[in-house]
């Protein structure tokens, strides 16, 4: 079977079924993109540079994250509602099976 390069994008019979690379140099290649992509958003972070949240507030050049704290507190509430939702229906499909 075939894969796409991510990088150069040249066709490849992949070894191992999570490979996305056709070779060491194009994965080095884009390691360094990646090591080079943070550090210019950190630069740029640290620099002053206006940055905004999803939900348009600015954020601090102390904030590493791209959330504002406010919608990072909402995320941990919505992922524990989620796995509290599952949960209890989890419980109530047990419930439901033993009753039968």
């Amino acid at each position: 079977m075939l894969k796409v390069c991510s990088e150069c994008l040249n066709e490849f019979e992949f070894k191992t079924h999570n490979q996305k690379y056709c070779s060491n140099e194009c994965c080095r290649v884009a390691t360094n993109k990646r090591i080079m992509e943070k550090y210019y958003q950190k630069r740029a972070r640290l620099r002053g540079e206006e940055r905004l949240c999803g939900c348009g507030s600015q954020l601090s050049r102390y904030n590493p994250d791209d959330k504002c704290e406010l919608c990072q507190i909402q995320e941990r509430k919505d992922k524990k509602n989620l796995a509290l939702e599952a949960i209890q229906g989890v419980i109530s499909n047990t419930k439901k099976t033993s009753r039968k």
